[in-house]
């Protein structure tokens, strides 16, 4: 299993009225279990905001 993350992002990613990216909203590495849930439900604040 890899803790990593890709630090690239698309030189046009879309932004928002303040004009931060998505990558803006992306905390650390979570430890949380990916499989139940938990990383759904802050993922859907983070799109409902952004």
């Amino acid at each position: 299993m890899s803790y990593t993350r890709p630090a690239f992002r698309h030189p046009e990613a879309k932004k928002n009225k303040l004009g931060y990216t998505r990558k803006s909203y992306e905390g650390a590495i979570s430890t949380l279990c990916a499989g139940c849930g938990h990383d759904s439900i802050s993922s859907a604040i983070v799109t409902a905001f952004f």
